[in-house]
């Protein structure tokens, strides 16, 4: 071969239909190209490669030796650059590529799994992550760049240094307790919420701030907590275990209050709202795939929890 090797990808398609259909005049007419210009790409490749491609077979043509070895190769060639083509638009598209999410176990659950598993089935080729952890885990997995964004419950506080935090829904939260308290009636007052044994997240998590804010909106300032348990089905066996009642989502329970294993107990008062957050680094560029499914999260969470006018969160 010459010591100039390049060859162009055009040069390696003139020539594969050359080949392939025993003819330059052939090969033009499919390239709409003129029969010299096919055969002056002939004659350039066969200088760049320093051998005879094609010889004469009676009154057409026929691929020589290396011909044939240099056909193998071009269509290697020309197969590859397909499939990246192929490729390439599918990551433009958001067909193709990774994404990492991280989120709380409720809405994992509930929407964030749902979601991720729908756009799968219809890009089958997606690489996605979605990792249930603790709001705090799943908003520094951002941060570290663990994950492309971050769908978390709990009232929050983001520092607009590092990240972008959006206000994506507001949903319900209920009060469970067993059905073995006969002693509570299916509706109560806020004076005597106040006075229930609670079982409730951890103190200092986002969670537990967001349920005591809820709380202090109508009125009570110091619940009384029995225990503090870190997860909603450790908090759900609390209470089945009657160490109290306990505040979770809607989404979190209403499978085993439907079913009767979890009793509701409505309030006399306004409904209680925790907060869910989309949060992903400041200034982060999503692909096209992120953009796509951060999207699909985001009307899922609307269809589920209804819609909000969206706020972005900061704070220093």
């Amino acid at each position: 071969m010459s010591d100039d090797n390049r060859i162009s990808l055009q040069k390696l398609e003139v020539f594969s239909r050359v080949a392939h259909l025993g003819g330059v005049r052939k090969a033009a007419e499919e390239l709409y190209i003129s029969q010299p210009v096919v055969s002056a790409h002939i004659r350039s490749l066969q200088e760049r490669i320093g051998a005879k491609l094609f010889q004469r077979d009676g009154r057409g043509i026929a691929l020589t030796e290396a011909g044939e070895r240099v056909l193998l190769w071009a269509n290697e060639v020309l197969r590859g650059r397909a499939e990246l083509d192929k490729e390439i638009e599918s990551l433009a598209k958001g067909a193709a590529g990774s994404v990492s999410i991280g989120c709380t176990i409720s809405v994992g659950n509930s929407v964030v799994g749902p979601a991720a598993v729908a756009y799968k089935q219809v890009h089958p080729v997606v690489d996605i992550r979605v990792e249930m952890t603790p709001a705090e885990n799943a908003v520094e997995g951002v941060r570290t760049g663990r994950h492309d964004f971050a769908v978390v419950a709990g009232e929050g506080v983001f520092d607009s240094r590092t990240y972008r935090a959006e206000l994506i829904a507001r949903p319900e939260l209920v009060l469970i307790a067993s059905p073995e308290r006969a002693d509570l009636p299916a509706r109560i007052d806020v004076k005597t919420l106040s006075a229930l044994p609670f079982v409730a997240p951890p103190e200092g998590l986002a969670i537990r701030r967001s349920q005591d804010a809820a709380l202090a909106e109508i009125g009570v300032q110091d619940r009384r907590v029995e225990i503090e348990l870190g997860s909603a089905d450790a908090m759900k066996r609390g209470v089945l275990s009657n160490l109290g009642v306990a505040l979770l989502s809607r989404a979190a329970v209403e499978a085993e209050v439907r079913s009767g294993a979890l009793r509701e107990i409505q309030i006399d008062a306004p409904p209680l709202r925790d907060l869910l957050f989309l949060v992903s680094r400041a200034g982060q560029r999503f692909t096209p795939l992120q953009r796509n499914l951060r999207d699909a999260v985001r009307s899922a969470v609307v269809e589920r929890y209804g819609a909000i006018e969206s706020a972005t969160v900061t704070s220093d």
